[in-house]
């Protein structure tokens, strides 16, 4: 495969994948609104180092890939979990904090460490999600023929675009949040809780009878 194809093939999935709706572009949005770019911007890099880590494995790591399709259940069982953890935690137990149109007064503080908490949490629920799994060791494996530098420009492409949309919406969602009351917001994270209970039911679901359908990547 040419250099040029495979960016474009590159470009075509990445314009893919971040058009998909799943759990981690309500997270994305709900912590640009409640605490600010840089906490977007965290759980958005974390995304894409677990993105990039798969990626690396699926391509030079067969035996630990092998191991890892064997995991799918408990990955999947694990990460349903936490999704619905985090949907009832946000429902029941988070207090929104947030500098809006009603309360301008009101300033999110966040340390280098919470930055690295959100950051771990990205990288989490991402790695916990099987359908992430399963869809980039099929396309690994699928791509597995192309030369190195191929693949390197292919999936360093889509990478690329991934980061670079999912940076877009926190960019958008944080130029938003100085415009929203206090009660818009507390809705928009009651929104993104019972998605995030829902999208963990759905993946426990699938797990558990086995249902052959692609969970949402992002």
């Amino acid at each position: 495969m040419h250099i040029i194809t495979s960016f474009i093939a590159g470009l075509g999935l990445g314009v893919f994948l971040s058009l998909s709706v799943g759990p981690v572009i309500f997270m994305i949005i709900k912590y640009s609104i409640n605490s600010g770019f840089k906490a977007g911007l965290s759980f958005a890099i974390g995304v894409s180092f677990s993105d990039t880590m798969y990626v690396i494995l699926g391509n030079f790591a067969s035996t630990f890939v092998h191991q890892l399709d064997l995991m799918r259940e408990v990955i999947g069982l694990t990460g349903g979990i936490v999704l619905i953890a985090i949907g009832l935690y946000g429902i029941f137990f988070k207090q929104v904090r947030i500098s809006s149109g009603e309360n301008p007064e009101r300033k999110v503080l966040i340390n280098k460490g919470g930055y690295l908490r959100i950051w771990f949490s990205g990288w989490v629920m991402n790695t916990l999600n099987p359908g992430v799994l399963i869809f980039w060791l099929t396309v690994c494996t699928a791509n597995g023929a192309l030369e190195l530098k191929d693949r390197a420009v292919l999936f360093g492409t889509t990478l690329a675009f991934m980061l670079s949309a999912d940076i877009t919406k926190v960019f958008l969602a944080h130029k938003i949040r100085h415009k929203l009351t206090f009660k818009t917001v507390s809705w928009l994270n009651r929104i993104a809780s019972v998605a995030m209970i829902i999208f963990g039911a759905i993946l426990i679901y699938v797990v558990l009878f086995h249902v052959q359908t692609k969970f949402m990547h992002t």
